[in-house]
């Protein structure tokens, strides 16, 4: 009996590590706000209100991130609809979930919220002033229900790992969230030792989400914030930030002719508005297609001259990395156009491709992420 018994303890300790559920609850996590939360039970509704925060729990949650979800806000629909349809492939019965927007603003049918049963509820962290100023953050402290905040957008490169670590703990996957930053950290390491030994931080112009509001329109840009600090991570300096008032903002290209940055930017969506003229870099298309999107954008006025302090080259890169737990591609990308001779052997698509294949369970698909061009219409 007693070797029954051992068995029986042995069995359900192995049981335990493979489930991931050897964290003790209730547990304490520090949230990306800098907030001391309980958590009192491994969650199991969990409310997502930035659809995006589904790349983090693809790498935490492999088998189905979608499991302990009770409803979402499913903005990846909007913002990424490529990546959401290939989401739904792996996993169909995402798009059965309950849906339930919630804005940075605070504006959610609480009423509604409070049906879904969540145990947890994940919060961007833009929208906290909203949460705590009103009513939401009081009646959920109220019924027990925690809130986490979390960010992997206004600050992403010093965000996710704080993020991913706190959702490890909470889910019981310390395990794959160690992992995954390990694999993040060593590449991060590398580009950076590069950027340490430059004479000088090349001067980005970040144009975000060129031709949002058609061709007419130049040029929309981030300071303190999202792609802002991804250029500042690899080394780049980003002429936006000590031009604007607030986080983003639209600089003049007469501005951008007088400055000359050294590498031209555009970040490219497939997120669509009425008269929106974007790069429709994602899945699902063709680089032809991105090509000519381009070819477009840059045949707006003046920008030749905007982009002569670069040799006429310009960049584009998908833009939805700026909200996503996989954009060491993006670093990556970055630091090789800032960095084009010391890193010519670095390969981000494929980088995307094997985090995915070691860290995911997604399907591989294929993608367009990058292309660069002169004014000659030649790859630069």
């Amino acid at each position: 009996m007693k070797g029954l018994q051992q068995l029986l303890t042995v069995l359900a300790l192995l049981l335990a590590t493979s489930t991931g559920v050897l964290a003790a609850y209730p547990l304490q996590v520090r949230d990306v706000a800098g907030r001391l939360v309980r958590i009192a039970a491994p969650p199991q509704r969990i409310y997502v209100q930035n659809g995006n925060t589904m790349t983090a729990l693809a790498l935490l949650e492999r088998e189905d991130p979608f499991a302990r979800l009770a409803g979402w806000n499913n903005s990846l629909g909007d913002s990424d609809p490529s990546l959401w349809r290939l989401m739904q492939q792996r996993w169909p019965h995402a798009a059965q979930l309950p849906l339930l927007p919630f804005d940075s603003a605070g504006h959610v049918d609480l009423e509604a919220l409070l049906r879904l049963r969540p145990d947890l509820v994940l919060l961007s962290l833009e929208s906290r002033p909203a949460v705590e100023g009103g009513r939401i953050a009081a009646l959920l402290a109220a019924l027990n229900i925690p809130i986490l905040y979390v960010d992997s957008s206004r600050n992403p490169v010093a965000h996710l790992p704080a993020m991913l670590q706190m959702l490890g703990q909470v889910l019981g996957r310390e395990a794959e969230a160690q992992a995954y930053l390990e694999f993040y950290q060593a590449r991060l390491n590398a580009i950076q030792q590069v950027a340490a030994t430059a004479p000088r931080p090349p001067r980005v112009f970040v144009e975000i989400r060129a031709g949002r509001l058609g061709l007419a329109q130049c040029c929309f840009s981030q300071g303190n914030t999202a792609w802002g600090y991804l250029i500042e991570a690899v080394g780049g300096r980003n002429i936006a930030k000590q031009l604007l008032p607030g986080m983003t903002g639209d600089i003049a290209l007469e501005t951008l002719i007088g400055l000359q940055p050294d590498v031209y930017l555009m970040t490219g969506t497939q997120r669509q508005r009425k008269g929106a003229r974007t790069i429709p870099f994602g899945y699902d298309i063709s680089v032809s297609e991105a090509e000519q999107a381009m070819a477009r954008l840059m045949q707006r006025k003046g920008l030749a001259l905007a982009t002569a302090g670069a040799g006429g080259c310009v960049q584009a890169l998908y833009h939805q990395f700026y909200d996503s737990a996989f954009h060491i591609a993006a670093l990556e990308h970055l630091a090789k156009m800032l960095y084009p001779e010391r890193l010519a052997a670095l390969d981000p698509d494929q980088t995307y491709r094997e985090l995915l294949q070691r860290f995911t369970t997604l399907p591989d698909a294929e993608f367009v992420f990058h292309i660069s061009r002169n004014h000659a219409g030649e790859p630069c």
